[in-house]
């Protein structure tokens, strides 16, 4: 009976009402009805769920947290966390152990790179993970097969990941620095290499590109407008835009009081849809930073320098921090403390709490999603296997 009444509902009547449902129940229908369960798997739909997730407030977590178990040896955790309107975080699902994600290197890495389309990426440089943490789907992308002679030393300086629309597929691009190792301890001359995958085709290829130095902090990479965004070092600090549809360099000044010199230090957020720059406090400076404020802007049209506005002043918070981490929920700025423990700061009432959430110093990373129902599947097609977790 319960079949027959589902065949008889106009299509267009079944999209609206499952358009209504979260991601999680959406999947329940592969035990329920083949039909309505391959019917949101379809492009068209996948789309109309997109556009519709994209205009609630209902937004989502994701945190990476590492720690040093031995001397050399590193664990990462994959946390996932929906929030009340108490602002309590509230888990979505087990820990996920990515400790396969960090290199044994000194250096911790890990980073969340994204979200494009509910789709995030994760990295430590070596291993690059694409994953819907909504469908829990992954890919691991195969290694990038352009290495360096003998002799000399390649240095991941920055990952990106995000949409082509002129193509209408996702890429990533890692760019790198190539020195020779002299005998000395000082690298030699620096040569950058920009490596580019395309999910579609599921391969590498070099870009005849040049970038300059990227000036690497927490929180500095930052996915808006179908260009991945960094920071490097000019007179002063610039912001670095890599466009994933024309796969061109360009860069954009900060707002004039932003200077190298000044000594604070910078990350990036969306901010009201908007692309934000967040100014606070060097952590390893000498001086207290009990008087040092948090400045927040926010470029109102994208891509004009000159748009740059100074939205908020946060007062000296009573908690060291060592970094900003995200924006949540267009007014909770998410930050990391110098003991290594996440709290939140409300912009709009100035209030200060703390979670039960710490990993090692620069270490902890977020990342704020909606679910999509995005689907990677395709590219299976090309021998790269999607994976369930």
């Amino acid at each position: 009976m319960e079949n027959k009444v589902i065949k008889k509902l106009p299509e267009d009547v079944v999209i609206y009402m499952l358009l209504m449902f979260p991601v999680k129940s959406l999947l329940r229908l592969k035990c329920i009805s083949k039909a309505w369960y391959a019917l949101i798997l379809t492009h068209t739909f996948i789309k109309l769920h997109l556009n519709r997730i994209i205009t609630t407030e209902d937004e989502l977590i994701l945190f990476i947290r590492t720690f040093r178990e031995e001397p050399e040896q590193l664990k990462s955790i994959a946390s996932f966390f929906s929030c009340d309107d108490n602002k309590d975080l509230h888990i979505l699902s087990p820990d996920l152990d990515v400790s396969d994600l960090t290199s044994t290197c000194d250096t911790i890495f890990n980073q969340l790179i994204g979200p494009c389309h509910g789709l995030i990426a994760l990295t430590d440089s070596f291993i690059i993970i694409i994953l819907n943490p909504s469908t829990r789907k992954y890919l691991v992308l195969p290694p990038s097969p352009f290495g360096c002679p003998k002799g000399y030393h390649r240095s991941v300086e920055g990952i990106g990941f995000g949409f082509d629309s002129i193509v209408n597929d996702y890429k990533v691009v890692r760019l790198s620095d190539v020195y020779w190792d002299p005998p000395s301890d000082y690298p030699g001359p620096r040569e950058p290499k920009v490596d580019l995958y395309d999910l579609g085709i599921d391969s590498w290829r070099e870009l005849d590109v040049e970038f300059p130095s990227i000036y690497y902090l927490p929180c500095s990479e930052m996915y808006y407008k179908e260009a991945v965004h960094w920071f490097i070092i000019k007179d002063t600090v610039v912001i670095l835009c890599f466009d994933f549809s024309t796969e061109i360099f360009r860069t954009m000044e900060m707002p004039g009081t932003c200077t190298f010199l000044d000594g604070p230090r910078y990350g990036l957020a969306v901010l009201n849809e908007r692309l934000a720059l967040i100014c606070y406090p060097d952590p390893m400076s000498s001086i207290d930073q009990t008087d040092d404020l948090i400045d927040i802007w926010m470029l109102e049209e994208y891509g004009a320098s000159e748009s740059w506005i100074k939205i908020y002043t946060v007062e000296p918070v009573p908690i060291p921090i060592e970094s900003p981490l995200a924006i949540w929920k267009d007014h909770l700025l998410l930050l990391q403390t110098k003991s290594g423990f996440l709290i939140s700061y409300d912009l709009n009432s100035g209030e200060v709490k703390e979670f039960n959430l710490n990993a090692d110093l620069e270490s902890l990373r977020v990342i704020v999603y909606k679910e999509s129902l995005t689907t990677i599947s395709r590219i299976s097609e090309h021998g790269t296997q999607v994976q369930q977790f």
